[in-house]
């Protein structure tokens, strides 16, 4: 104990053993006694800012107290040692505990442990308050000296109050002078001075008027106003468009989602709780989400025209976790959707919701998708936003921030939307057909294309009624609307309301199927039918051979060769996708007891992610994983991999190559893989085919002569060949052969190695297909001779080397028929191409088929395609040089609607897919980049003007009235025509402003035109993308006109979400897959014409430039025929 205190006893010793029990540090240290000549072991407890010490650790009263408040603690250096006790110095550390208290002295510890001594340390140090204390002087010296501001400061003050006091007296001193002087009388000079200055005043006053005016002017011109300008409309804009996204997620919500959980908790529930969560996860969530970003921004709106909007993103940006996980979730949603939608009571129900006014006709898929659509708008309103931002503004690091996480986000989207947009296509065409269609709900089924076409009906012989193709009673009667799946083909007629309905043997599996692309017919009809000369050439016939019905015939004729070619090459292709995966497997099994399925199993490059491939979760037709970005080497071993070939990827691939590279590198792969056709397949594929069997039991030779004695198979056998020949051109069981004329199929299972070159035609059953058929139909007639030497049976890469040769002449059959453009505008391609294909055929060791589909290839190359007889768009123009136009009022409505539509599809079906890509019509140099999208754009806009100056030309109120009811009754016949463009045309001049002001001239336009023009306007209606107007497309049958600026929007989209190529420079071949759906859908509109006479009167109207107003001068006009109302 310390000297001089004075302590409670029992308050001590209650703190000692409180210290003792619960202390902050407690132990061993050795104490040096007050005569610094011993150390004494002694038992420390500290707690709080007492430290206590015992004589040992089972003590119950303390022996002492230190105070530690104010002390210091610091290691001290040990003291040097005699030496005798130099070995046990050296393991003790000491440290000090110096006190603030006169005469009192410090306390010397020590310890056998370095890390035991610094805690002790840094405890005592703790517990002296040393940094409270330094603190409070710091805070004295603040206070002493905030005392002497204060007090300075009331000096001041003291002293101002003086100077006001003083200031006073002085005044009144003067005031008093001022009354106490007689008032002199103003004179003239003060009156003129008074004059002057008035004046003076007033000019000042107008030159800063004048001089603000001016500054006013030149802001309101200044790039920097009008930026702000945009930027305000844009932000406008957005506020529109948020509040539309949030109707829609309340009509998903309280219209689908909270009545199905209240079926799903119903006694009979046609729906669970679970599938309910799993088709709207986080839907509810996302729109209370939105509902509060939205009454933010309304809020942002209410204080215009300051506009801040980046931490309303800040707010929406930690919420994009919620979206990520709906994005996750789509694709299985819709699954969910598909599989619950065959339970009957379920369907009728969503029906029923779906009827709901405010769904306005949209389908539940629609509005789970629109979630999908909104961060690449969010994407674009902020890419406008920065555009209009000055560098230096306040928020644009942070909307550039934002901007990069909505596209991380976005990417992920990108991919999500292309995986599920074939289940959301095959749901929508499901709903459109009022028998239903149970296999369109089975989302392995991937849409091909569809479009119309005539279905002729057979005579009682079984013979086409070559002279019936003409006529126009076949053409209404024999219209079908065809759908094109990658297992079947669906044809329907179309009904009242645009529904369908199917025909008889209206779904055709296409496993059953026999392609005959030129029908036969003797030459005694074709001299004697001279009525179907225009139809000639246009038809196709397909054989349906069914196991368990009677075989029938469909023929079909299309409306141009080139209809019928993209028809016929696509039916090929999956004909041939679905025969080769049976073949593959019936191969495989043959020759090495391995299942195609585990030959892609073993390839671990397939379906793992590697550094130059990424892939997502979704299939192909061929069952193996879709590529999301992969190198273009790896692009183009995908292309001529053997064992498979989706029709997707090589329509995407086609269609997107010049993006990533160039068609001499296509070109140069196809041409290795024939020379070197091992390389098509990766050695560990190759060992597994290679791989003998002990049972191997291999034909090439004859069929066997009842079919009763084949096994049936669960997929498509290897084929055979039979020593009759035919003449027609079939496609029956195929290795993705691209035209057989008589020759046989290729047989991979038949063209292994077999120790004689015969041998009987069995094979094991295979788990590919529930489907079984009769081995007898597959069989395939052949020039060939029935029997091939032993050394090319022998040989075990001739298996390889034929599969190869097949796929060359696929890929260059697509790319030829489809993609003609490219060898039209580059001839040193052609002529590579027919060199090669020369070579091809000189091959001894080709097969007949081959070599003919060879030929017909470069016969395709070489020959002009004759067209569809239609006047072409530079025929029209040249007509139309040097005429001289009839007034508007000598043509009628009918005739403008469809010359008018005949020009619009001109000009529409001109434009190169190639132009779609890369946004070239937004760039500076966009009429060299997409002269034909510029061209189609300018018609638009002229045809626009010249609706607006035929309305503005007359005086007379009743004339302009009649005129605006023509071009409506234009609009409406357009309409009926599929034409939506002019549609959209017409519309558009209608609202114009110097047409829209009209007032006077719209009080006198009836009610019927009015609601005519409401229809059209809702039709054409930019409003949920354009959802009117896809409805419309998707539920009419070609020809049609489309509005291009829809597809450069949903392209827009795309491009502005994601890149060409990744961080790794991999292709995005995900974005290359969506970009091919809508290119395809604009070609298949492109491909079909109009059955319209030209007529060069109304044509030469509609073209003629002459006398057109243009928006200046059109206002103008409109203010002169009605001025302004004065206010």
């Amino acid at each position: 104990m310390q000297k001089g205190i004075r302590l409670n006893d029992g308050h001590v010793t209650y703190l000692g053993l409180l210290a003792k029990k619960d202390g902050t540090r407690r132990g061993c240290l050795s104490k040096k006694s007050s005569d610094n000549t011993k150390w004494h072991t002694k038992w420390f407890a500290l707690l709080q800012n007492m430290l206590f010490y015992f004589e040992s650790d089972s003590s119950s009263r303390p022996s002492g107290l230190y105070l530690l408040e104010g002390c210091v603690c610091d290691r001290a250096p040990s003291p040097k040692p005699s030496l005798s006790a130099k070995e046990c110095l050296e393991k003790q550390y000491y440290f000090t505990v110096s006190f603030n208290h006169d005469n009192q002295k410090a306390l010397e510890l020590r310890t056998e442990d370095v890390k035991d001594c610094d805690e002790w340390v840094a405890a005592i140090t703790h517990a002296s308050y040393r940094n409270l204390a330094t603190e409070h002087e710091a805070l004295m010296q603040k206070y002493l000296h905030l005392l002497q501001i204060v007090e300075t400061e009331k000096t001041v003050a003291k002293q101002l109050r003086q100077q006001i006091e003083d200031g006073e007296i002085e005044i009144e001193r003067l005031k008093s002078e001022i009354q106490s002087n007689p008032t002199a009388a103003p004179n003239d000079d003060d009156l003129e001075i008074k004059k002057i200055k008035k004046v003076q005043s007033f000019l000042r006053g107008w030159m800063c008027r004048r001089k603000w005016k001016t500054i006013i002017q030149d802001y309101i011109r200044s790039p920097h106003a009008e930026s702000m300008r945009k930027r305000n409309q844009v932000v406008f804009s957005m506020l529109e468009a948020e509040a539309e996204y949030v109707q829609q997620l309340h009509i998903l919500v309280n219209n689908f989602l909270r009545p199905l959980r209240m079926a799903a908790s119903s006694k009979k529930p046609p729906i669970t709780h679970d599938d309910v969560s799993s088709i709207f996860l986080n839907s509810e969530t996302i729109m209370f989400l939105h509902q509060i970003f939205y009454q933010g921004l309304k809020a942002r709106i209410a204080s215009w025209p300051t506009l801040v909007l980046a931490d309303l993103f800040d707010i929406l940006l930690p919420m994009l976790n919620i979206y990520q996980e709906f994005v996750r979730n789509h694709q299985y949603s819709l699954q969910i959707l598909a599989h619950c939608k065959q339970n009957r009571d379920f369907d009728k129900l969503l029906k029923q919701y779906e009827a709901k006014p405010d769904c306005e006709e949209r389908t539940l898929e629609t509005f789970l998708t629109y979630p999908m659509f909104q961060i690449p708008r969010y994407i674009l309103t902020l890419h406008e936003l920065l555009a209009h931002t000055p560098h230096e503004h306040v928020e644009r690091n942070s909307l550039e921030y934002a901007k990069s996480k909505l596209e991380e986000l976005s990417r992920i989207m990108h991919d999500e939307v292309s995986e599920t947009e074939n289940i959301r296509k095959n749901l929508a065409i499901e709903r459109m057909i009022v028998e239903g269609c149970e296999i369109l709900l089975d989302t392995s089924q991937t849409f091909v294309r569809q479009g119309s076409l005539i279905q002729v009906p057979m005579t009682e012989k079984g013979k086409i009624p070559r002279g019936r193709l003409g006529s126009l009673s076949l053409k209404k009667e024999g219209e079908r609307q065809c759908f094109l799946f990658s297992k079947h083909l669906i044809i329907c007629t179309r009904g009242s309301g645009g529904k369908l309905h199917l025909t008889k043997n209206g779904v055709v599996s296409l496993i059953d199927c026999t392609l005959i692309e030129e029908p036969e017919g003797t030459d005694d009809e074709s001299k004697s039918e001279k009525g179907g000369q225009d139809m000639e050439h246009l038809d196709f016939k397909i054989v349906v051979e069914p196991k368990d019905s009677q075989s029938f015939t469909i023929i079909l004729v299309a409306s141009s060769r080139q209809e019928k070619s993209a028809w016929t090459s696509d039916i090929s292709q999956c004909i041939d996708n679905i025969r080769c995966n049976g073949l593959m497997m019936n191969a495989f099994e043959e020759n090495s007891k391995v299942t195609v399925p585990q030959m892609i199993k073993s390839d671990a490059s397939l379906y793992c992610d590697d550094v130059d491939i990424r892939f997502s979760k979704m299939m192909n037709s061929c069952k193996v994983l879709q590529i999301r970005y992969a190198s273009v080497e790896r692009l183009l071993e995908r292309l001529t991999d053997l064992r498979f070939l989706s029709i997707d990827f090589l329509n995407t691939f086609l269609h997107s190559y010049r993006v990533f590279t160039n068609a001499d590198v296509v070109l140069d792969k196809l041409i290795t893989i024939y020379k070197k056709p091992i390389s098509a397949i990766p050695a560990r594929s190759l060992e597994l085919f290679f791989a003998s069997s002990q049972n191997n039991k291999l034909l090439y030779g004859e069929p066997p002569k009842s079919p009763r004695a084949s096994r049936k198979f669960s997929s498509p056998p290897p084929l055979t060949i039979a020593k009759t020949s035919s003449p027609n051109r079939r496609r029956k069981l195929s290795l993705n052969i691209p035209i057989i004329t008589g020759g046989k199929a290729l047989d991979l299972a038949a063209l292994s190695c077999s120790s004689n070159g015969y041998a009987g035609m069995y094979s094991s059953m295979s788990p590919f297909s529930k489907t079984t058929l009769d081995i007898n139909k597959l069989y395939v007639s052949s020039t060939l001779p029935s029997k091939i030497p032993d050394e090319r049976n022998g040989d075990k890469e001739f298996v390889i080397r034929r599969a190869a040769t097949n796929r060359v002449l696929n890929v260059l059959r697509h790319w030829v028929s489809k993609h003609s453009q490219d060898f039209e505008s580059n001839t040193e391609l052609k002529l590579k191409v027919i060199s090669f294909l020369e070579e091809v055929i000189h091959d001894p060791e080709l097969l007949t088929q081959e070599r003919k589909a060879a030929a017909n290839i470069i016969r395709t190359l070489t020959q002009e395609d004759p067209g569809d007889n239609q006047i072409t768009l530079e025929e029209v123009i040249q007509q139309a040089e040097g005429g001289k136009a009839e007034p508007f009022e000598n043509h009628s409505a009918l005739e403008i609607a469809e010359q008018l539509t005949l020009l619009d599809h001109l000009v529409f079906k001109v434009i190169p897919y190639e132009e779609f890509f890369g946004q070239g019509w937004m760039k500076n140099d966009k009429n060299e980049k997409t002269p034909y999208i510029m061209k189609t754009t300018k018609h638009f806009n002229d045809i626009s003007n010249l609706i607006a100056t035929e309305i503005l030309r007359w005086e007379d109120v009743n004339m302009r009235v009649a005129v605006i009811e023509k071009w409506v009754a234009v609009a409406d016949i357009c309409r009926c025509l599929h034409n939506y463009n002019a549609v959209l045309e017409i519309t558009s001049s209608l609202n114009r402003s110097s047409i829209f002001r009209l007032k006077k001239t719209w009080l006198k336009v009836s009610k019927q035109t009015k609601a005519v023009i409401d229809k059209l306007q809702k039709l054409v209606s930019s409003e949920g993308r354009f959802k009117n107007l896809r409805e419309a497309l998707k539920n009419c049958d070609p020809p049609c006109v489309p509005y291009l600026g829809m597809y450069l929007t949903d392209l827009a989209f795309i491009e502005e979400g994601t890149p060409n190529y990744t961080e790794d420079n991999l292709v995005n071949f995900s974005k290359m897959r969506m970009i091919s759906h809508i290119i395809r859908e604009i070609r298949q509109f492109q491909q079909t014409s109009y059955k319209i006479e030209y007529q060069p009167k109304a044509t030469l109207y509609l073209l003629d430039q002459s006398s057109v107003l243009d928006e200046e001068s059109l206002y103008e006009a409109s203010l002169r025929i009605e001025p302004k109302m004065p206010t």
